[in-house]
């Protein structure tokens, strides 16, 4: 699978989507067997995914026809099923999540353009604000919490990266954090 997003769910590992598929599988590691979920409603590659309050939510990517997209699904297991939410603001796919200040929030990423757009959705209002951008444009890059403040480090945006930045919620701004050895 090219493309897959992944989350964790009472201890299970969720593989979803990918290339021109709307598959779910569970790997469960008590067991150490791999079962279908239920299927998204159509196919998405590329997307992000993280558990928030029980339930996954698989944010932006693309869909069969390779287009971005801003869905946001929500898996909930008390209802077995994908559902619709907000949609976010910026279609993207090769952004990353990260879970802060009771938010997720969706960072960077690629559409016809390298991104350096940071939104935020709280999943208890089903609601998104635009976030204070990166300042560079970067996709495929990684994304950490460490002591209160967001960190993005890597990517790509027409050429590797290898700066990190910082986000302190105090100034509202992003700063630099060095490189990557």
């Amino acid at each position: 699978r090219e493309g897959v997003a992944s989350a964790v769910l009472n201890g299970k590992l969720y593989a979803i989507g990918g290339v021109g598929l709307s598959g779910v599988e569970i790997y469960d590691p008590t067991t150490e067997s791999w079962s279908s979920g239920v299927a998204l409603p159509s196919a998405v590659s590329h997307a992000s995914a993280m558990t928030v309050y029980g339930k996954i939510y698989l944010i932006g990517g693309r869909n069969a026809s390779g287009q971005n997209t801003n869905q946001v699904l929500c898996f909930d297991t008390t209802t077995n099923q994908w559902t619709a939410m907000a949609n976010m603001p910026t279609a993207r796919h090769g952004h990353k999540l990260v879970w802060f200040e009771n938010r997720i929030w969706a960072i960077g990423g690629i559409n016809n353009t390298y991104l350096n757009t940071v939104e935020s959705y709280d999943p208890v209002s089903d609601s998104w604000q635009t976030e204070v951008s990166l300042t560079i444009k970067r996709y495929y890059l990684v994304s950490w919490i460490a002591n209160g403040r967001i960190y993005v480090g890597g990517g790509h945006n027409g050429s590797q990266i290898s700066s990190i930045e910082v986000y302190d919620s105090n100034t509202k701004q992003w700063s630099d954090a060095g490189n990557f050895p």
